[in-house]
C-alpha cells in the first residue's frame, strides 16, 4: 500500500512537470483511487424555493437579463462593459426593499388597516418635526434667504420637504442603492422600466465620478441624500449652493436646499401664488364631483363655491384655477382642501395628495413663529 502512494505520488510530480499524460498520471495506470474522495457540495444560504434567491444564486452576472442590460448601457453611454461588470460582481439583492415597495395583501380575516390623514400627518409633520425644522432654518438662515431670492419657492416649504423627507437629513435611508435599485430594476413584480432607468443613471453617475455608487445609501426605493433625490432627479435638478456643477446631495445641506428649489421651479413654481385652502362642506354639496382626476387643477374656485362648497379662509381668488384634494380617515370620513396649481408643483416630488398636504402644513407651522 505505501508503495503504491508512492508510485502514485510521483506520477503525480511528472504529470505537473509537464512529462507525461494526465490520462497516463491519473486515470489508465491505476492512480484514480489515490485522489480524495470528492467532497458533498456545501447547501447554498439561501433558500432554492425563493425565486429572487434561486435567480441570484450565480451573482448578477450569471444572468442574461443582467447581460442584456450591460450591453445595452454600455453601448449608449459609450462606458467601460468591464467597468460596468465590476459594479456588479460582488453585489447582493434587497428582497426586502421589494417587500416595502409591494407590500402582501392581507391574510385571510386580517383586517385592512385603512388611510387615515391623521395618522399620516402624525408621522411627518409632528411637534418634534417642527422644533427640529425651525434649528435647522435658523442654521442655514443666510442660504435659505438667497435660494428663496433667487428661485421665488419659500425657505418654509423648502424645509417642509426636507424635513418630511430625511428629518432634516438624520434619516437617509440603509439599503446600498445599487443593490435596492438592481433588485427592483429585475425582480419587482412591478414598475421594472423606471427602476432600469434609475439603475443606468445611476451606473453613468457613478463612472463620471459624481458619486460612489459601491458606498452610497438611501431608502428602499433608491432614492439618496437629505431631500431624497432618485437618481434621475440628482442629474436633471440637483445643483450646488456654491458650485453649481457640483452638488453634494449627501453631506451638504446648502446644497440640498437650493436643490429643492431648483427642482420645484423646474416644475413650475409660481412665485407668491398659495398654494391651498381648508374646504368647508355643507350638508348638499358633492365634494367628491371636484376631487383632481389628476395632478392638476382643472375646476376654478368659484366652480366649487357655488356648489356650496367654500374656503374656510379665504386664500384663493374666485378665479383660481383649483380643484380638491381628499383626506380620508379611518372612520370613513374625508377631509377636503382647495388645491392650486403649487399644490401640485409639491405633487411632482411625490404622487401622494396626503404627502404634498403634509409638506404644507410643515411648511405653514415652520412659517408660523413659535407662541
Amino acid at each position: 500500500m505505501a508503495t503504491s502512494k508512492l508510485i502514485c505520488h510521483a506520477r503525480r510530480r511528472l504529470v505537473g512537470a509537464g512529462l507525461i499524460s494526465p490520462l497516463i498520471g491519473h486515470g489508465l495506470l491505476g492512480c484514480a483511487q489515490a485522489q480524495p474522495a470528492a467532497r458533498a457540495p456545501a447547501p447554498h444560504p439561501m433558500p432554492v424555493d425563493d425565486p429572487l434567491a434561486d435567480r441570484m444564486r450565480f451573482g448578477w452576472l450569471g444572468r442574461s437579463d443582467m447581460q442584456a442590460f450591460i450591453s445595452e448601457v454600455a453601448e449608449r453611454h459609450n462606458l467601460p462593459r468591464g467597468w460596468l461588470e465590476q459594479q456588479f460582481r460582488h453585489a447582493g439583492a434587497q428582497p426586502r426593499a421589494i417587500t416595502l415597495m409591494n407590500p402582501p395583501p392581507p391574510k385571510p380575516g386580517e383586517p385592512v388597516r385603512k388611510r387615515s390623514w391623521s395618522r399620516y400627518l402624525s408621522q411627518h409633520a409632528d411637534k418634534n418635526r417642527v422644533i427640529e425644522g425651525r434649528a435647522f432654518m435658523a442654521a442655514h438662515r443666510k442660504v435659505f434667504r438667497d435660494v428663496e431670492n433667487e428661485s421665488g419657492v419659500p425657505a418654509h416649504v423648502i424645509a417642509g420637504i426636507i424635513g418630511v423627507e430625511t428629518r432634516y437629513g438624520k434619516y437617509m435611508g440603509r439599503f446600498p442603492v445599487m443593490e435596492t435599485l438592481a433588485t427592483l430594476a429585475f425582480d419587482s413584480p412591478r414598475r421594472n422600466d423606471f427602476f432600469r432607468k434609475e439603475l443606468e443613471t445611476l451606473l453613468v453617475m457613478g463612472h463620471q465620478g459624481v458619486i460612489d455608487i459601491a458606498a452610497v445609501k438611501g431608502s428602499f426605493a433608491g432614492a439618496m441624500g437629505l431631500p431624497q433625490f432618485m437618481p434621475s432627479s440628482w442629474r436633471n435638478y440637483a445643483v450646488g449652493f456654491k458650485n453649481k456643477d457640483k452638488p453634494d446631495l449627501l453631506n451638504n445641506p446648502h446644497d440640498a436646499i437650493a436643490s429643492v428649489a431648483n427642482f420645484l421651479k423646474a416644475h413650475g413654481w409660481q412665485p407668491q401664488a398659495p398654494t391651498h385652502a381648508v374646504a368647508v362642506i355643507s350638508d348638499s354639496s358633492t365634494p367628491q364631483n371636484f376631487v383632481a382626476p389628476a395632478l392638476m387643477p382643472i375646476h376654478t374656485v368659484a366652480q366649487i363655491q357655488a356648489a356650496g362648497i367654500s374656503q374656510r379662509d379665504a386664500r384663493l381668488s374666485v378665479d383660481t384655477r383649483a380643484s380638491l384634494i381628499d383626506l380620508p380617515e379611518e372612520d370613513d370620513t374625508v377631509k377636503y382642501w382647495f388645491a392650486a396649481h403649487n399644490f401640485f408643483v409639491v405633487t411632482q416630488y411625490n404622487r401622494s395628495f396626503m404627502y404634498a398636504a403634509a409638506v404644507l402644513t410643515l411648511a405653514e407651522a415652520l412659517a408660523n413663529k413659535p407662541t
